[in-house]
């Protein structure tokens, strides 16, 4: 997987629109190689391909005041072409997130009840990576969105230079995140907590971007933004599982079996909340001014080094 985060880098040394630009670029043309690849890997493929509409969110986040009217225009779209192909992935991650909790509970967990729930959830998640029937027209459609989009990036104007092209970003989505932390600390809501989510991951792309000017301490960084993105994305599966078993009970057995299940499920929710909050605060102990003049510093020094 190497390839895929390699080129989703910013260089100091380099002029910051065309590297954006180039970024960019790379992210679209990633995500149309994941939705062309044969039918029997098409799952994986959706679920890379909305990986790379997720970084290229970000990016488009960092530059939101350059580009003007184009982010909300470019980020709209992005997020219709993933909402798209987001339902056959769904399915599976539900899979993923029983596999998971299984793990942590195996005796539970090989019990019958429990195998004929998981059996009922695969039929559920279209075995053998199958995709719902509109999918062949669906995907031609983000197909050509995409390649639209691709001659438009080349063209994107962005005003600014160096670091002051990306400060603004940066700033508001990190500040976006001390904010909702601090939202997910009062009430840990499905709702706030998975809002905050969305933040870390952010912060998490935008450190992965800027990770050339100190890749030691920005790739650490980055690596512990994931693990909070990780927790917070388990507990989201949890969540939907949770919602699931409320609107469709039988899916899941007896009431007694669903009542084990829930327990296992609050749990393990307490687990993964606890993770993220605690490594989250550490995160985002900073300031946002203060986080920006030291991303700053780190910039002008590794351009002084270039020689």
């Amino acid at each position: 997987m190497e390839s895929n985060s390699m080129a989703y880098r910013i260089r100091p040394t380099r002029n910051a629109a065309k590297e954006v630009r180039k970024a960019a670029l790379q992210r679209i043309d990633k995500a149309i190689q994941a939705l062309t690849v044969e039918a029997d890997e098409r799952a994986e493929g959706v679920h890379q391909a909305r990986k790379r509409f997720k970084e290229l969110r970000a990016l488009l986040r960092l530059v939101r005041e350059p580009l003007g009217a184009r982010f909300k225009l470019d980020n709209r779209r992005l997020r219709d072409v993933g909402r798209r192909l987001a339902e056959s992935r769904d399915a599976a991650a539900m899979l993923e997130s029983w596999d998971a909790l299984a793990r942590a509970n195996q005796p539970l967990f090989v019990s019958d009840a429990f195998r004929q729930i998981r059996l009922q959830l695969q039929q559920r998640a279209a075995p053998d990576g199958e995709v719902h029937a509109d999918f062949d027209a669906e995907l031609a459609e983000v197909l050509g969105e995409l390649r639209a989009l691709t001659q438009e990036m080349q063209h994107w104007k962005l005003s600014g230079k160096g670091f002051g092209l990306l400060a603004n970003g940066l700033r508001r989505t990190y500040s976006d995140g001390v904010r909702d932390l601090a939202r997910a600390e009062r009430d840990a809501s499905d709702e706030l907590l998975h809002e905050w989510r969305k933040r870390v991951k952010d912060h998490w792309y935008h450190c992965q971007l800027l990770s050339p000017c100190w890749p030691d301490a920005l790739e650490s960084r980055a690596d512990q933004l994931k693990q909070v993105a990780d927790a917070l994305g388990d507990d989201h599966d949890l969540a939907m599982m949770a919602q699931l078993m409320e609107r469709e009970p039988d899916l899941f057995g007896a009431p007694e079996t669903r009542e084990q299940l829930q327990r296992c499920i609050q749990q393990r929710r307490e687990q993964l909340q606890q993770r993220a909050l605690r490594l989250g605060r550490r995160l985002y102990a900073e300031g946002p001014k203060a986080l920006v003049t030291r991303m700053a510093a780190y910039w002008c020094i590794a351009r002084a080094e270039r020689g």
